[in-house]
């Protein structure tokens, strides 16, 4: 089995796992009662939440503490502030991407001939297409990783990125808080 295959299957069987852990979290009342215990200190645990919304390994974890965190808060304001958390977390990942991992990028980039592309893109003035897809994988309820990897190779500033992580990470907790709070 080559390394690519490994790395795939390992981070897979990671993913089910965080599925697995976040499911008996839920299920066993253990989240409940971790809310329950922090709830007078419920502004860290909707930020921490919304940090955890940021990463494959721990976003199902985060949809827990959100689906417990919906049925007792305003769902607005959990998701402004897991908005804000999920944006922390987005700068965090972005921060580390653009300072030590560009190089492995540009490799990786090369041997799929996504420089080709770009340019081809910018010939086209369809160069907005890789900031656009980001955004739209950061606003979905998928890890962030690959759509920050797309506004992190952008010429994106680190404000503007934080601010689009901001609204369209708050917009899909939203999506995701709402319908909980009002069928609970």
């Amino acid at each position: 089995m080559d390394a690519k295959l490994r790395r795939l299957l390992f981070k897979t069987i990671i993913f089910i796992l965080s599925l697995s852990f976040a499911w008996w979290l839920i299920k066993s009342g253990s989240v409940q009662s971790l809310i329950e215990n922090i709830l007078p200190l419920r502004l860290v645990a909707e930020i921490t939440a919304g940090v955890f919304y940021t990463s494959f390994l721990t976003a199902p974890v985060s949809l827990a503490m959100l689906v417990i965190l919906a049925q007792h808060n305003n769902p607005v304001l959990t998701a402004i502030l897991a908005g804000l958390g999920a944006a922390l977390g987005d700068f965090l990942i972005v921060k580390f991407f653009r300072e030590k991992i560009s190089s492995e990028v540009k490799e990786f980039s090369k041997q799929l001939h996504l420089q080709k592309i770009n340019s081809l893109l910018q010939k086209l003035h369809l160069d907005f297409l890789a900031p656009l897809l980001g955004a739209i994988i950061v606003a979905s309820p998928l890890p962030d990783e690959l759509g920050l990897m797309l506004l992190g190779v952008s010429k994106l500033s680190y404000r503007q990125i934080i601010l689009i992580s901001y609204i369209l990470n708050t917009a899909g907790i939203l999506l995701i808080v709402l319908p909980i709070n009002l069928l609970s």
